[in-house]
């Protein structure tokens, strides 16, 4: 059952005086993962669920369809022609100044913009302004419980246990002589996963040289390198317990026993740039100010930007996670996008500012979790340097 009570104060808190939820085959996963919509049930015609601020709940489904809301509280109407369905709705809209969709002014955030613009035309034309359900969406789908919480630290544990496996797979096959590759690697991780329980959407990024500066390159077994002394490897890795939360991490090493100044140095940018984006969001939580993703992206973005790598960084800073790996909260981004919902206690996302070269990318990424206090990082220990493998 969903959590209507909670739903409400939500809306309460935004001066938003419903919440109306709308799909049509299945246009808008949002609304039903709110309403935990069955992927079972054939419903092919326009349903909407209407959450007052105050008040009961009110679902509107096409006559053959009940099943699309009747596992919902409050009072159910059918609909039958077009007609009833614009007089239902227009009863069910009155009263109510703004209701919330998933509608982003400008496809700002693209992640959010699920009910088409003929819709909104028509839930306008009855007499309420829509406005965007963001901040509606993060409380109720990104804002982890503790149990969430607790599945995302098991993953957190197992996925650093397993990258230190690889780093000492590499260096055990380099220094035997045997050959080894970023496929074999990539499937020596996906082996480790199995065994301790974790799934995953894609397989991991295993990525040497070149291939490191390609931010979402992918071995195959058709297309893959060998990884050799002096290569620079780079791996991510992203994987949850089934039905919990992931963890996010990408750590880089040097085969061989001395890291080399060029690989150093742009870790050491990509650190600092880090480091500044956590840093940025514990400090506006110690002075009580409210922080957004895009804040974050710009800190870590301007110490890049300084260091004369801005164009080379060219993703977001970090992503909501939940049990998706990229979930519905706020990212850290104020380039592809610019997310400027808060950092609210209960938020899990990524940090992974980066810097691609022709030859080489170096990306850190950690976990931060929003607390009452300000940030954690989730996956310790934090990075401080390029690993060199073969180093006594």
């Amino acid at each position: 059952m969903i959590d209507v009570a909670r739903i409400q104060a939500s809306l309460t808190r935004e001066g938003i005086g419903a919440w109306l939820l709308y799909d049509f085959r299945g246009i808008n996963p949002i609304a039903q993962e709110v309403l935990r919509i069955h992927p079972g049930n054939i419903l092919t015609r326009r349903w909407f669920y209407q959450i007052p601020a105050r008040g009961e709940p009110v679902g509107l489904h096409h006559v053959i369809e009940p099943d699309a809301v009747s596992h919902l509280p409050g009072r159910k109407i059918a609909y039958g022609n077009r007609n009833v369905l614009r007089e239902e709705l227009s009863s069910l809209l009155s009263g109510f100044d703004t209701v919330a969709m998933e509608y982003s002014p400008n496809a700002a955030l693209p992640t959010l913009s699920m009910v088409d613009r003929g819709t909104i035309e028509l839930v306008e034309s009855l007499g309420s302004r829509v406005v965007p359900s963001a901040n509606l969406v993060q409380d109720f789908l990104a804002v982890l419980s503790e149990d969430q919480y607790g599945s995302h630290l098991r993953a957190v544990d197992r996925l650093m246990t397993t990258k230190d496996k690889v780093f000492a797979r590499v260096a055990e096959k380099i220094r035997a002589g045997e050959q080894v590759d970023e496929f074999q690697i990539q499937q020596f991780i996906l082996e480790r996963f199995r065994s301790h329980r974790l799934v995953s959407d894609h397989d991991p990024i295993v990525a040497v040289n070149a291939h490191a500066g390609q931010p979402h390159y992918e071995p195959t077994e058709q297309r893959h390198s060998a990884i050799k002394e002096g290569d620079l490897l780079l791996i991510d890795l992203w994987a949850r317990e089934p039905g919990g939360v992931f963890a996010d991490i990408t750590w880089t090493g040097f085969v061989g026993e001395t890291v080399p100044d060029k690989f150093a140095r742009v870790f050491d940018i990509v650190r600092r740039a880090r480091d500044a984006a956590i840093a940025v969001i514990s400090d506006a939580y110690a002075a009580g100010r409210t922080i957004t993703g895009a804040d974050a992206d710009r800190a870590a973005r301007g110490v890049i930007t300084e260091a004369g790598y801005g164009e080379r960084f060219i993703h977001r800073t970090g992503h909501s996670i939940t049990y998706a790996l990229h979930g519905p909260g706020a990212n850290l981004d104020d380039l592809e996008t610019e997310d400027v919902r808060p950092l609210v206690p209960g938020l899990l996302f990524s940090v992974e500012p980066g810097i691609y070269l022709d030859d080489f990318g170096i990306r850190s990424e950690v976990n931060v979790f929003i607390t009452p206090e300000g940030p954690r990082v989730t996956t310790q220990p934090l990075q401080a340097e390029v690993l060199p493998l073969l180093a006594r």
